[in-house]
């Protein structure tokens, strides 16, 4: 199966970013598009949360009061992948997102 220029992107920048953390994380939108386009089953939906901040905007309780974050998970069930770009420590862990998505999508790729 071939991808369309915009997948191939796509999964370009997942294998780069799984190669060097300095690199940035797809969407989870453009994830979204390419795993639909391989016809890999998942979900997306929108979500917020409501996080403790302190008066600098540091992401953790020191009584400073409360701040809403805004932003979509993603949830493909056939690894057990569960995206939330809400989450404290998603940043720290896209790198392994990124190469879970890669394994599957080696899989599906070579099926075809």
């Amino acid at each position: 199966m071939n991808l369309s220029k915009k997948s191939q992107r796509i999964y370009d920048r997942l294998i780069s970013k799984m190669e060097s953390s300095k690199n940035r994380m797809p969407g989870v939108k453009c994830i979204s598009h390419l795993l639909s386009e391989l016809g890999i089953e998942h979900r997306t939906s929108e979500t917020d949360c409501q996080k403790w901040s302190s008066p600098a905007g540091c992401r953790y309780y020191t009584s400073g009061g409360s701040r809403w974050y805004e932003g979509y998970t993603l949830y493909v069930p056939s690894i057990r992948l569960d995206i939330d770009t809400t989450d404290t420590y998603y940043s720290w862990n896209t790198w392994s997102y990124a190469a879970d998505l890669v394994r599957l999508i080696k899989e599906t790729l070579t099926k075809s």
